[in-house]
């Protein structure tokens, strides 16, 4: 449940504060938008909407290699101009918590409102307006787009939108994202990738255009659970369509229409989310020690000549490639020359994925 007192944890690592506090009242306008600059950076206006003297508290947090934020300031208009990430802009979406106040979004053609507990998501390449009312306080967090958007269904359609945190899978996201806000300073960095990539998953689904759209609102949901389901089992070898069907209750036939619009179908898109991980995983120095091999089979593949065709189809490189150019930027011996290392990033795959062999 969302805490209505402040999460403000104690200073802690890559921690930046601005405050107006301290700050004379005629310099504080100029202070305060570089401020927020940092929070967004293609920001071009800022404008207090109240007679009261600026006021405004922010936190910058550095969180495995991305940013997150906290904010708190008078009534204010906000204005960004958006940009292509190709030509040098904010390569992010901004996940918005509203804690206090009242938010008024307008994004991508659409309009959102957000109180207390509830959240929006914006794509920084794209221009915004957002109206904060009644002493607004949000908490900002970033996700790096090569993380969060291959894991959307449709990533036009899920910006712009308001979800409630209280219920369901917003529930879930608030939570996490008020408990590592809270415990930043006591989480290592690769635990902090660890969970970043947690939270973006819960973003995908909880913005899935599914989730966002009345019509037909029972098949939107079935979609929605479905995705959820296959994240959980995702290192599971023995996962099929069939199983994710029956967990649901639906036929396979309909399950293959219920992911029409993912324009993979069920099959395809397990593989894809699976590939998607070894990528990362392969990319990730945390994880040199795995051989190729090795990672494959964490993440549910039984054929390497599958999972090695899969991956050059997908990703437009093998995988041994991949760590080849890790391994000539220095990151370290190639892990596939090494014996086979008996520590993996996960339990067992028949002891995690036991209670998961009778459907819900």
């Amino acid at each position: 449940m969302l805490e209505k007192r402040s999460p403000w944890a104690s200073p802690g690592e890559a921690e930046t504060v601005w405050t107006t506090d301290s700050v004379p009242e005629r310099e504080r306008e100029t202070y305060w938008r570089t401020g927020l600059r940092h929070l967004y950076p293609d920001l071009t206006a800022v404008e207090q909407l109240d007679t009261n003297p600026l006021r405004g508290r922010l936190i910058i947090r550095s969180f495995a290699g991305a940013h997150a934020g906290e904010c708190q300031q008078n009534a204010v208009r906000l204005v960004g101009a958006g940009r292509d990430p190709a030509a040098g802009g904010c390569d992010v979406y901004n996940l918005v918590l509203q804690i206090h106040g009242v938010g008024h979004l307008s994004h991508a053609g659409r309009m959102a409102r957000r109180r207390f507990g509830e959240m929006t998501l914006t794509d920084a390449a794209l221009p915004f307006e957002e109206i904060g009312l009644d002493n607004p306080h949000v908490l900002v967090w970033g996700l790096p787009r090569q993380l969060l958007e291959p894991m959307l269904i449709a990533p036009d359609l899920s910006v712009g939108f308001g979800i409630d945190g209280r219920h369901g899978i917003g529930a879930l996201l608030l939570n996490l994202l008020q408990t590592t806000w809270r415990e930043h300073g006591g989480l290592e960095r690769p635990i902090q990738h660890r969970i970043h990539d947690a939270i973006c998953r819960l973003t995908a689904l909880a913005f899935s255009p599914t989730s966002n759209s009345s019509r037909d609102s029972s098949r939107h949901a079935s979609l929605q659970e479905a995705c959820a389901y296959i994240e959980t089992r995702l290192q599971d070898p023995l996962l099929s369509v069939d199983d994710v069907a029956e967990w649901l209750r639906l036929s396979r036939r309909r399950l293959e229409m219920l992911f029409e619009e993912t324009g993979v179908g069920v099959a395809g898109w397990i593989s894809r989310r699976r590939i998607e991980e070894c990528q990362k995983m392969l990319a990730d120095p945390a994880w040199r020690h795995l051989s190729i091999t090795e990672v494959a089979f964490t993440w549910g593949f039984r054929d390497l000549s599958t999972f090695n065709r899969r991956f050059r189809a997908q990703c437009g490189a093998a995988p041994r490639e991949l760590r080849r150019e890790r391994r000539l930027a220095g990151q370290g011996r190639d892990p596939d020359l090494l014996p086979p290392s008996a520590v993996g990033p996960f339990r067992p795959l028949e002891t995690a994925f036991s209670e998961l062999k009778t459907p819900l």
